[in-house]
């Protein structure tokens, strides 16, 4: 009898390049990463490490730290995190962690004037600095020989929080931890190291100020299957037929077309955006001062490892993929509008049924990618051969999670124009 039982590998061979052999051919024979990738909890912890504690990782959306005080709580590779818009203004990240004791400050997002930790009523401000340590003894004792203080060892401008280096393109948030000042690295070099990971896109999407952009809407959802098939699953439109019948009008498989440039990112667009005149994607205005071309197309855009975007003319959606174990992902969602959008009635209308179309599309996608997280778990299962067509993107993908398993830095190359 012949046996399909596959071996799992040994945790040693997820940082091997030998491993990804296969995923290093071209498109067109090359097959899909190891099914460890998305099953295994030790190649999980591990992507942790070598990918997300090394990356340039989106932690959420500018309008929910847009008020001096505003603090969002997140988390990246196991590690707490906190957000803040401090008083000058400045956006701000540190860990969530009290340098007295380790206790979490925070456990959800606020807006506060100072934090305090609720062990021992350490106080810091809001960009970080020890303000005050509550009863930490500076008064000498009567009767003692020794009339040491905790004053003659301890300075508080030594114990500020721990940063983390923080920047932002569009209306996203980004992180690093890895990059920062208290790792010997320049605030110039942090820059130009975000700088190439966003690559093209900055000036490709000027014209729309996405800073400005406001979320209209958002929703999570807790999803049974690995961060990285959600993901891939964005990056191609092969399933848009079989999967989302009702997108297809409005974005038609042959209407889509690559838009690739030079970064950590892979991207498409559709044009034109629609042929359906009556299109929910179409009813709210477009945003003011547009270039030409965009007001005719829709952007997918997956900046890695865990962040996906479309960008129309009028709104944007944008899902930010938490990794919670293996199978398991935190999918935080977000409507976004241009500026002053609803502020008229009927356009209010409009959204709503926006709203519905977007939950409607996405609830399709996780159903699926459960079902793929369900069979990537049999063991008969060993890897699948791409499209050259419709896969591209997941071979760029999938080629960069190999990198960075093995402490590979590179930064894959836009397309060809012809």
């Amino acid at each position: 009898m012949i046996s399909f039982k596959k071996q799992r590998l040994p945790t040693e061979s997820f940082t091997q390049p030998d491993t990804y052999r296969q995923i290093r051919l071209p498109v067109d024979q090359a097959s899909t990463l190891i099914p460890d990738a998305y099953t295994s909890d030790d190649f999980f912890a591990l992507e942790q490490e070598k990918i997300f504690s090394n990356s340039w990782v989106a932690v959420g959306c500018l309008p929910q730290v847009s008020k001096q005080g505003d603090i969002l709580v997140t988390e990246v590779a196991g590690r707490s995190i906190l957000i803040i818009r401090s008083k000058e203004d400045k956006l701000e990240a540190f860990y969530n962690v009290c340098r007295h004791r380790g206790s979490k400050l925070l456990n959800e997002s606020c807006n506060i004037k100072s934090i305090r930790c609720p062990y021992h009523a350490w106080v810091y401000g809001l960009d970080g600095k020890c303000l005050g340590t509550s009863m930490f003894q500076n008064e000498k004792t009567p009767g003692k020989v020794t009339e040491k203080t905790d004053a003659d060892q301890f300075d508080k401008k030594d114990y500020g929080l721990y940063p983390v280096s923080v920047r932002s393109w569009g209306f996203l948030i980004f992180v690093n931890l890895s990059m920062g000042t208290t790792n010997g690295v320049s605030e110039d070099d942090v820059t130009a190291g975000f700088e190439e990971w966003l690559g093209d896109l900055p000036q490709k999407f000027q014209s729309h100020v996405l800073e400005k952009w406001e979320i209209s809407k958002d929703k999570n959802y807790d999803v049974a299957s690995n961060y990285k098939l959600i993901e891939e699953n964005f990056m191609e439109y092969y399933h848009l037929p079989f999967v989302h019948p009702e997108l297809t009008n409005v974005s038609r498989m042959e209407d889509h077309h690559r838009f690739q440039g030079k970064g950590m990112y892979t991207g498409m667009l559709t044009t034109p955006v629609s042929r359906d005149v009556d299109s929910v994607w179409l009813n709210l205005p477009a945003a003011q001062g547009l270039d030409k071309q965009h007001l005719e197309a829709a952007y997918h855009i997956c900046i890695f490892p865990n962040v996906t975007i479309t960008i129309l003319p009028n709104h944007a959606f944008c899902m930010i993929t938490d990794p919670i174990r293996a199978n398991q992902t935190r999918e935080r969602t977000f409507l976004l509008t241009p500026p002053g959008t609803l502020d008229n009635e009927s356009h209010t209308s409009m959204f709503l049924e926006l709203v519905k179309f977007w939950d409607m599309i996405n609830t399709q996608d996780l159903g699926i990618v459960e079902r793929v997280q369900e069979g990537l778990s049999n063991t008969a299962f060993t890897g699948g051969r791409m499209s050259l067509k419709f896969e591209e993107p997941l071979h760029r993908y999938q080629n960069w999670v190999a990198d960075r398993m093995c402490g590979i830095h590179r930064v894959p190359q836009g397309d060809v124009e012809v």
